[in-house]
């Protein structure tokens, strides 16, 4: 699938089929990825992780202006993650189960950049309330 992003400054329009994003990938399987939810998990994994036929239902990290991520963005991720944390055990006290653990996951996982179809993005933008890449 090819989409024509409108250049709004006036240039030409680009021609874009893939969105650059990082997925984490399980270190020890192979083909693995951590799924965004307990809801899109593959239960054939023991750990729920999906495969890249279903990627649209990975943990995604995208940038709002579509560049390419980087160890920034996994740092900036991690950061918001240690955040709710934080506040999960101020309002639960130290028993708090606390599930959005970045710095936990990236034990297990590591991330990847991969060009995401942009069909599977606007797939994973339904479910994640972001704004789709324009198909025209």
């Amino acid at each position: 699938m090819q989409v024509f992003q409108q250049n709004i400054f006036g240039g030409e329009d680009e021609i874009i089929s893939t969105v650059p994003v990082i997925v984490l990938k399980h270190k020890e399987k192979e083909g693995r990825y951590l799924a965004a939810d307990i809801e899109v998990a593959d239960f054939s994994d023991p750990d729920g992780d999906i495969t890249m036929d279903d990627i649209q239902d990975a943990f995604i990290i995208v940038r709002n202006d579509h560049q390419k991520p980087g160890p920034e963005d996994v740092e900036e991720v991690r950061l918001l993650s240690e955040a709710h944390k934080r506040g999960m055990i101020e309002k639960y006290g130290d028993k708090a189960v606390v599930s959005y653990d970045v710095t936990e996951w990236l034990k297990t996982y590591e991330p990847v950049n991969i060009d995401m179809p942009v069909d599977k993005f606007n797939l994973a933008c339904e479910v994640n309330g972001w704004e789709p890449v324009k198909t025209y």
